[in-house]
């Protein structure tokens, strides 16, 4: 697996304050898309690229999870409001969380994930506490990895 720490966001620094549009053309930001315990930020390229889609299902197939464990989860997405309702009201699978339009990838350059794929742990305090980077091949992290790391948090 791809996963230095060199690259993407700081470890244990501030997530940076945001506010996107969401597949519904509402206005979502860091602290409204916040867990109990946290939130699982996910970052992709364009909406129909292949790698994107097996990214938001396996998020999808994952949330109820995750969820119970006190996390929420959003995904970043490099590409406009209107494109991900498109994907969102033609997916037989009804999606639980939100997908947030990144259009012009300001986002992704905040928290350093511009030319990567990954998730993106953030605390309740909106602290980063751990992150993963995965190439088009990956999907996302091994599900167990992701839950130690949720019980890391307070």
């Amino acid at each position: 697996m791809f996963n230095t720490r060199e690259l993407g966001p700081r470890l244990n620094s501030m997530a940076p304050k945001f506010s996107l549009l969401n597949h519904e053309h509402r206005e979502s930001n860091l602290n409204g898309l916040m867990g109990k315990k946290g939130l699982l930020l996910g970052f992709t390229g364009d909406i129909w690229q292949p790698a994107s889609v097996r990214r938001i299902l396996w998020l999808q197939r994952q949330h109820s999870r995750f969820v119970r464990q006190g996390i929420s989860v959003a995904l970043l997405i490099c590409d406009k409001p209107h494109m991900l309702y498109g994907f969102y009201m033609s997916s037989v699978m009804p999606l639980e969380f939100p997908l947030l339009a990144d259009d012009e990838r300001t986002i992704h350059a905040q928290f350093s994930m511009e030319r990567h794929a990954g998730l993106i742990l953030i605390d309740s305090n909106g602290i980063i506490r751990d992150k993963w980077l995965v190439p088009d091949e990956r999907v996302w992290p091994n599900v167990q990895e992701l839950t130690d790391a949720f019980h890391q948090l307070h």
